[in-house]
């Protein structure tokens, strides 16, 4: 084993998604995976963190976030008391809103998700089935991804509450962690999907341009979810960062 890898998924989305590459993942590290069950304020996803690594008595550890959880991953980061070796970002974000003030238009509109809010409320399997056909760009439906998806990791993610599913989008309107890239002193391995309809290729772009160091890798005719869609490569990519980090450290 090479230590302790900790995941933090996305919004709404089952550990299941997860389970082609963390077979993968597992010959190497000890995984832990969090998601954001059961929420129960803004201040949760990070806490949640924090307490697994505590109670755990984790003093090192690398990491994975995807999506909301590369959000709570670059907070994690750019914190002192943390001693990460190695950072991934998939599907990422530093700011999931736009910012027309300051002419940051990566992102969705706030009105966008106050809507989703609302019919999450309304119509919860009605909005989440509509979330996760657009995880996919059109070759991955094309391939039968997303009705894998919607069949295996969707019928089985009955856990989450409305409650907690509100809070995970009210976190990606309110938080914003671009003054909070620079303090992160680490190499940063970026993944992305260049038909990713959450987060858009730019949000990793702009990611690449504000970290100290950095490297993106683009999957062409993917979306969302590269780690669920491209297993193998998308392995292959973190395997080799992390090889080469070590390699770099011990210089």
């Amino acid at each position: 084993m090479n230590g302790c890898l900790i995941i933090l998924s996305g919004w709404a989305v089952h550990k299941l998604a997860w389970r082609s590459i963390l077979d993968l993942l597992e010959k190497d590290y000890e995984v832990i995976i969090v998601d954001w069950n059961s929420v129960d304020s803004l201040d949760s996803f990070k806490q949640r963190v924090i307490t697994i690594l505590e109670e755990r008595d984790i003093s090192r550890f690398s990491i994975i976030g995807w999506s909301l959880g590369s959000l709570v991953a670059i907070d994690i980061a750019a914190s002192h008391s943390f001693q990460i070796e190695h950072m991934i970002l998939i599907s990422s974000t530093s700011k999931f809103i736009q910012d027309q003030k300051e002419n940051y238009n990566i992102g969705w509109h706030k009105k966008t998700i106050d809507r989703m809010i609302y019919m999450l409320k309304e119509h919860p399997e009605e909005t989440l089935n509509k979330f996760y056909r657009n995880l996919f760009s059109k070759v991955e439906v094309k391939d039968g991804y997303c009705d894998y998806f919607l069949k295996e990791i969707f019928s089985s993610n009955k856990k989450n509450s409305v409650q907690s599913l509100t809070l995970g989008l009210e976190y990606l309107i309110m938080k914003d962690f671009r003054d909070k890239i620079n303090q992160i002193n680490i190499p940063v391995l970026l993944i992305h999907g260049d038909e990713d309809l959450i987060c858009p290729v730019k949000a990793a772009e702009y990611l690449e341009n504000h970290l100290k160091t950095s490297r993106l890798v683009i999957f062409t005719e993917t979306g969302h979810v590269p780690f669920f869609t491209k297993s193998n490569q998308c392995y292959e990519v973190i395997k080799n960062y992390m090889l080469n980090g070590r390699k770099d450290e011990s210089d």
